[in-house]
């Protein structure tokens, strides 16, 4: 077997086994994408000022009504592997082409790019979880994975500060003489780490049930069957649905923060640059300590959904506080409430759609959740950015009353959820067609490794 049942500690997941080279692949790249946002933003505002900053935002997000689509359908119809792995390697070679670009609409176009091959190869990830782990297991590396993709922000901001500071580093004349650029080649090797890493990992292919084969070579029907099915089990499920929307919701509210976060420490709190920084710190902090407390404690609590709408509450009672506040410490205090509940949400809402989600629709429900988080983090950000313009001279701290307001979006979204799920106690509840996923996919990846071993007779696997 592939992993044995029963829980696990996460230092056991990420020691040997499969999901633990699913786990450092995605801690290198995500260490080295962190990097390169910040020297993505850096050129940017060099060639463009502010506005440079918006249009990379932009092509981060904008991706999203899209790309995600297609990659959930890819997920659940072709070898997710291959779809992994291919996105690494052509955000590994895109990446590099950063360091040579020196106009806006040249940086946008492969930023935008990047985002596109994220959009296929995350629902890949977050599907394979499960047959990886065990549903024992699923909210621990969940967890872990969380951690590796948001908890290396700081590894990617000490890159970024420690290259700024040596100065430009060319290797030998292969680079141009920018500061920046080391840090998009240091992006592009971590890249295609994780993509030999992810080579590594057996998988098999998603069984695709008869009723959703091509009925001829050239069906493109098919692919589009899948796509209209996906968004038809999103909308009707009522496991899935709130949290989806949930999290979407969540996203426009708290997003306010990223675009409102330095305004709200330098006018509203009276703190400087530094006080910035540390209000980022309380965040990620809160967020950590939410992610560690569930992955030990998570097994003891509520169910899933009534946990996530609880954390969502949380969140949104933060930011709330923490828009009422005067003081800098006042402010990082609420933060870390307000981090501690997004980090909560965010492990409770990815476990409980693996617990609930059959494995044929998994791709096209995580690729539906990614797409309109970035939806509800896009909406946010156009919303603040105009209606602090339009509130100037209205108000006396525009900057304040649009984060009470994103605030109270969240507020509003959790507790709903909350009320809707009252009296849903105890353990976490796992429908039958989700237990029989999770535990069908896990014998299928078992069958499938054990059957690569027997046919090649090569080397013993450790794991």
């Amino acid at each position: 077997m592939s992993h044995a049942p029963g829980p696990k500690s996460g230092w056991e997941l990420i020691r040997k086994g499969p999901f633990s080279r699913v786990f450092w692949a995605g801690f290198l790249s995500s260490t080295g994408d962190w990097a390169a946002l910040f020297a993505q933003i850096s050129l940017a505002e060099n060639i463009a000022g502010s506005q440079g900053i918006l249009v990379i935002l932009a092509a981060r997000l904008i991706p999203g009504l899209l790309g995600g689509a297609i990659g959930g359908v890819l997920a659940d119809r072709a070898f997710r592997k291959v779809a992994i792995v291919s996105a690494d390697v052509g955000r590994g070679v895109l990446v590099l082409s950063l360091a040579f670009l020196d106009t806006l609409p040249a940086i946008f176009l492969v930023s935008f790019a990047l985002e596109l091959l994220t959009l296929l190869g995350q629902p890949a990830r977050a599907a394979i979880i499960p047959g990886l782990v065990g549903r024992d297991n699923i909210l621990t590396a969940n967890s872990l994975n969380l951690s590796a993709a948001y908890g290396t922000f700081p590894l990617g901001a000490g890159l970024a500060l420690v290259f700024g500071l040596l100065g430009p580093i060319t290797l030998f004349g292969l680079l141009p003489d920018t500061s920046e650029a080391i840090l998009f080649a240091a992006d592009s090797v971590t890249f295609l780490a994780s993509g030999l890493l992810m080579l590594t990992v057996a998988l098999p292919h998603v069984k695709v049930a008869d009723e959703r084969k091509a009925v001829s070579r050239f069906d493109w029907r098919a692919p589009l069957r899948d796509f209209t099915d996906g968004i038809k089990f999103v909308a009707k499920n009522s496991a899935v649905r709130p949290i989806i929307l949930g999290m979407t919701v969540a996203l426009f509210g708290g997003g306010m923060l990223i675009v409102l976060g330095k305004a709200y420490a330098e006018d509203t709190l009276g703190a400087d640059s530094a006080g910035f920084f540390g209000l980022l710190f309380a965040l990620g902090t809160g967020a950590a300590v939410g992610v560690v407390g569930l992955s030990v404690y998570g097994d003891r609590l509520l169910r899933r959904d009534v946990l996530f709408g609880v954390a969502l509450t949380v969140t949104g009672i933060g930011l709330v506080a923490a828009s009422l506040i005067s003081t800098i410490a006042g402010g990082m205090g609420w933060l870390t409430v307000m981090g501690l509940g997004a980090g909560s949400a965010y492990v409770t809402g990815f476990t409980h759609l693996h617990e609930q989600t059959d494995d044929a629709l998994r791709g096209r429900t995580f690729a539906a959740l990614f797409s309109l988080m970035r939806v509800g983090l896009l909406g946010s950000m156009v919303v603040a950015t105009n209606a602090e313009g339009l509130l100037e001279g209205n108000v006396s701290d525009p900057t304040r009353m649009l984060l009470l307001g994103g605030g109270i979006i969240v507020v509003a979204s959790g507790g709903a959820l909350v009320w809707g799920k009252r009296g849903a106690l105890g353990r976490p509840k796992l429908s039958p067609e989700g237990r029989e996923s999770i535990d069908a996919a896990g014998r299928a990846f078992s069958r499938f490794r054990i059957g690569r071993q027997n046919g090649s007779n090569s080397e013993e696997d450790e794991d």
